[in-house]
């Protein structure tokens, strides 16, 4: 039986170290977010950091998750100026891949800022001129249950 020739497996190209997070790329990567950019877009360009690097950086300081998720939430506003273009750029042989285009961003926009763009639906209820609601008379009911003889 004829031994099969040994597959050579190619070396792993190495990678360029890592790009460090300054203060400066780390104002750019939020930019960028605001934009309505991923974390994979930003990392896929040649002068920023690699994805596993920013979300370790964003991970690493309560600051830096509180503006990650800030820029994310400003992002919404992005899309939203996104879909109207779209909205508006539509025309009957565009308008299905408009539509779910446009849908794809709502669904984004209502998870990056759920409390703007949302679908929660509250209610509240409140008294004469939205004022607190008032009790005027509060009864008080006392039964007494016969006893078995």
């Amino acid at each position: 039986m004829a031994r099969k020739k040994a597959e050579v497996i190619p070396a792993r190209p190495k990678r360029a170290p890592p790009t460090p997070i300054t203060p400066e790329v780390w104002d750019e990567v939020l930019d960028l977010i605001e934009q309505g950019h991923t974390i994979r877009d930003i990392s896929a360009m040649a002068h920023m950091p690699d994805w596993t690097t920013i979300r370790r950086y964003i991970r690493a300081d309560v600051e830096h998750s509180t503006q990650y998720a800030r820029a994310r939430e400003v992002a919404a506003d992005a899309y939203e100026a996104e879909i109207l273009s779209e909205a508006r750029s539509a025309d009957p042989v565009t308008a299905a891949a408009a539509r779910v285009k446009i849908d794809a961003l709502k669904w984004v926009m209502s998870k990056r800022a759920p409390k703007v763009y949302g679908d929660k639906i509250t209610q509240e209820h409140t008294g004469a001129d939205g004022g607190p609601l008032e009790f005027t008379e509060i009864r008080r009911v006392v039964v007494d249950v016969p006893k078995k003889d």
